[in-house]
C-alpha cells in the first residue's frame, strides 16, 4: 500500500513539474493592493498575455506587498490567464515526488522488517 501510494504521488509529482514549466513569465503591472490580514495582501495586477491579450486580475494572498504602479513579474497558464501568481507564490514542486519516496522508502523498510522477523 505505501510503495503503490508513493509511486502515485511520485506520478503525480512529475505532473505538477511538466505543468510548471508551461507557466509564462510575463511583466505586469500593479493596479491594486489590499490588506487581507496583518501578513498577507491581495494585488490586483494587469498584463499582457503572449496572444496580445490584456487581463487584469486579483493575484492571491501573498506577504508580498508591491506598491501601486510597481512593474512586477507573474506567472500565467497560457489556456487560462486568470490563474496567475507571483513566481515566488508558486507549489513546491518537489513536495509530492519527496513525500512519495518517502512513502516508498516505509514501504520496503515494512516489507524487510516483515520478512526478518522469524514465524
Amino acid at each position: 500500500m505505501f510503495i503503490v501510494s508513493g509511486v502515485g504521488l511520485i506520478a503525480f509529482g512529475g505532473y505538477v513539474v511538466i505543468d510548471d514549466k508551461r507557466l509564462v513569465d510575463v511583466q505586469a503591472e500593479v493596479v491594486r493592493v489590499s490588506r487581507v490580514d496583518d501578513t498577507e495582501w491581495r494585488s490586483t495586477v494587469r498584463f499582457t498575455t503572449l496572444e496580445g491579450k490584456q487581463v487584469t486580475e486579483d493575484l492571491r494572498p501573498s506577504t508580498r506587498k508591491p506598491q501601486t504602479g510597481d512593474r512586477v513579474e507573474v506567472s500565467y497558464r497560457p489556456r487560462n490567464p486568470s490563474a496567475v501568481h507571483f513566481p515566488e507564490d508558486g507549489q513546491n514542486l518537489y513536495l509530492w515526488p519527496g513525500i512519495g519516496l518517502g512513502l516508498i522508502a516505509v514501504g520496503v523498510f515494512w516489507i524487510v522488517w516483515y520478512n526478518r522477523s522469524p514465524r
